[in-house]
């Protein structure tokens, strides 16, 4: 699964490939803490966090939804694509 940013007007929407036709999860809001938010009345929410490090700002996001989407986004060498990396539980035994 791919994520990307794309600048639509003056505002900056997350979308997902999907197929033929890829999604609009909407618009991304900054909140005060730095994260980046969407904003849905219906559907999926998003947040996203960098958790990049200093010096490489934007390759890396922590993402979660509403919907129970728990991952990590990793910047593609040479592209403008994220892939999206599921975080493992960590309850349990080991």
């Amino acid at each position: 699964m791919e994520f990307y940013f794309k600048t639509v007007g003056a505002k900056v929407h997350l979308y997902r490939e999907s197929g033929f036709f890829d999604d609009d999860l909407g618009e991304l809001h900054e909140t005060f803490t730095g994260k980046l938010k969407t904003r849905k009345f219906f559907g999926e929410n998003f947040e996203l966090e960098d958790i990049s490090g200093l010096f490489s700002k934007g390759d890396r996001y922590s993402i979660k939804s509403t919907k129970g989407l728990n991952g990590m986004l990793e910047k593609k060498s040479f592209s403008d694509r994220y892939t999206f990396k599921e975080t493992g539980s960590t309850e349990g035994g080991e």
